[in-house]
C-alpha cells in the first residue's frame, strides 16, 4: 500500500504526464480523496501550463539530428553486441513502490525522449551547443496602433503580431518574398490573428538573398500575386 507521503512524490511526474498508466490509475483515485494533494495539482499546475510558453521557439541547428541520430545508433549497437534480450530487464524481486517512481526517470529511452520534448519546446539551443542567435527586426505598418517583429535565426523567419485587426470578411493575410529586382514571391503562409489581434507565423524557405518580408490581405486561399498594398513590410538584412 503506498503512503500519503508516496502519492505526493508523485504530483511532479502527474502534471507531466509521465506516471506509468498503473499508478496513474491509483494516483488519480488517491487524489479523489485527498484536498491536500489536490490543491498542490492545483498550485503546481499554474507553472506546468506556464512551460510551453515561457521559452522562446528557435528551430534546432541542423547538425543537432545527425548528434542525436549518433547517439542512437551508437545505443543500438551496443544492444546488438550483447545479444536478443539485453534491453529486456530482469525480474527481480519488486522493489519498493516509492523507489520505482524514482525510476522513470532513469527507464531506457527517457533520455531521448526528453531531448525531443525540449527540441519540441524550443529550449535546445539553451542545453546544446551549436544554436544561432536570433535577430528582432520591427517591421512597418499600415495598420494604426498594430506592432509587428520579424524573428530571424539563420536563414528562417518568424512574424511576431500584436494587435492586428482580422483581414476584411472573405479574405485572409498572405506573407510574400521580395527579391530584388524581382515581383514579391507568394508563400502558402495564409494567416489570420487570434481574438486578442495575435499571431505567430512562421516565414516559409529561406531568407538568405531576401530584401523583404510583406504582408498583404488577400481572397481566401492566396493569390499568386498581390492584389493589395502592403500592411507588413520587414527588411531580413
Amino acid at each position: 500500500m503506498s503512503t500519503h507521503e508516496d502519492w505526493t512524490a508523485s504530483v511532479g511526474a502527474y502534471l507531466l504526464g509521465a506516471l506509468p498508466p498503473d499508478e496513474l490509475e491509483g494516483f488519480r483515485a488517491h487524489l479523489a480523496g485527498c484536498a491536500e494533494c489536490r490543491r498542490a495539482v492545483d498550485e503546481l499546475g499554474v507553472a506546468a501550463d506556464a512551460l510551453p510558453i515561457g521559452v522562446q521557439q528557435v528551430a534546432p541547428p541542423p547538425a543537432l539530428k545527425g548528434r542525436i541520430m549518433a547517439v542512437v545508433e551508437a545505443e543500438a549497437e551496443l544492444l546488438a553486441a550483447a545479444g536478443a534480450g539485453a534491453d529486456r530487464p530482469p525480474a527481480p524481486a519488486p522493489a519498493p513502490r516509492r523507489e520505482r517512481r524514482r525510476g522513470w526517470w532513469a527507464r531506457p529511452g527517457f533520455a531521448l525522449a526528453a531531448v525531443v520534448l525540449l527540441l519540441a519546446g524550443g529550449a535546445a539551443v539553451g542545453v546544446l551547443s551549436g544554436g544561432e542567435d536570433t535577430r528582432e527586426i520591427r517591421a512597418e505598418m499600415t495598420v494604426p496602433g498594430a506592432e509587428a517583429m520579424l524573428e530571424v535565426t539563420g536563414a528562417d523567419g518568424k512574424l511576431v503580431v500584436r494587435n492586428m485587426p482580422a483581414p476584411p470578411e472573405g479574405r485572409i493575410y498572405q506573407v510574400w518574398l521580395k527579391r530584388p529586382g524581382a515581383d514579391p514571391e507568394p508563400t502558402d503562409a495564409l494567416w489570420t490573428v487570434n481574438a486578442d489581434g495575435d499571431a505567430q507565423v512562421a516565414v516559409p524557405g529561406s531568407l538568405d538573398g531576401v530584401e523583404a518580408v510583406l504582408v498583404t490581405d488577400e481572397p481566401m486561399g492566396g493569390s499568386p500575386a498581390p492584389t493589395r498594398e502592403p500592411v507588413i513590410s520587414a527588411s531580413p538584412a
